[in-house]
């Protein structure tokens, strides 16, 4: 299980997603991307996931998707910067993670802070 799925991640690049599911329970958040390459979705799973945040500029009341255009995923060794979130009820407590991935969705961006990535049942851990 070595790290060299960058160019795995680079095959998805301008990809149509056509679904998105977050399975906080199992730690799991999987994308169904097609790529004029392929004629069935292929599943990217980011698996031993510790933390994700969701950006966009319009901020929609749910994150939906409809054949949206992937523009790309990307990993960094040194994640994309600290993220922090504070528990609503206790301001003491901060939760600070540091996402290593980078899913950009049109002018929208997916942080996760993941520990593995499952591309097309080729398993890679990263930290």
């Amino acid at each position: 299980m070595t790290n060299n799925f960058h160019p795995l991640l680079d095959n998805y690049s301008k990809g149509k997603i056509s679904t998105i599911n977050f399975e906080m329970d199992l730690d799991k958040i999987s994308l169904a991307i097609s790529t004029n390459n392929t004629n069935t979705p292929t599943e990217i799973i980011f698996e031993d996931v510790k933390a994700f945040y969701y950006i966009d500029h319009d901020m929609p009341t749910e994150l939906t998707l409809t054949d949206e255009n992937l523009n790309t995923i990307s990993y960094d060794t040194y994640g994309f910067g600290e993220f922090s979130a504070v528990n609503a009820h206790t301001e003491d407590e901060l939760f600070v993670s540091i996402p290593n991935f980078a899913v950009n969705i049109k002018d929208s961006s997916l942080f996760i802070d993941a520990h593995k990535i499952r591309i097309d049942n080729q398993e890679f851990r990263v930290r």
